[in-house]
């Protein structure tokens, strides 16, 4: 085998990190989001402001964190893709320790009722009509 090339193992890995990186990114994201669209909202409300426009202004940080966030949720799935025919490869028609993207996929699976993407959805869709409320609210 050639020094240079991956290993299977070393590409699993690694793609793993970058999964566990994406995951870390988007609570980061969420967390700063909240944090800055609260500050906005502190220093509009500290100084008044009569500018209507201003207001909105932390929907529009929330909106474009959660395009972030749904950006690296892509790349995610992007990567579950590939890990899984690792893992088929790897474990082959194992059932009961398939690999964990092919478990999650069977067992748990990104997108039905009550996964966790659909509660990042829930949480980031709430939170931009949130702001949008309270922006239309407190606005002058």
């Amino acid at each position: 085998m050639d020094k240079d090339r991956l290993s299977h193992v070393e590409q699993y890995k690694m793609l793993r990190e970058e999964t566990m990186h994406h995951l870390r990114e988007a609570d980061r994201t969420g967390f700063w989001a909240v944090t800055a669209a609260g500050a906005v909202y502190a220093w509009l409300f500290a100084y008044n402001v009569s500018l209507a426009a201003a207001w909105y202004l932390p929907s529009f940080i929330i909106l474009f964190s959660g395009l972030r966030v749904l950006a690296n949720n892509r790349r995610m799935m992007d990567v579950a893709k590939y890990l899984e025919r690792i893992e088929t490869m790897s474990f082959g028609d194992d059932n009961y320790l398939p690999g964990w993207e092919r478990y999650l996929r069977t067992q748990v699976g990104h997108y039905r009722g009550f996964s966790p993407a659909i509660f990042a959805m829930i949480f980031w869709i709430g939170l931009l009509v949130g702001s949008f409320f309270v922006s239309f609210w407190l606005s002058p």
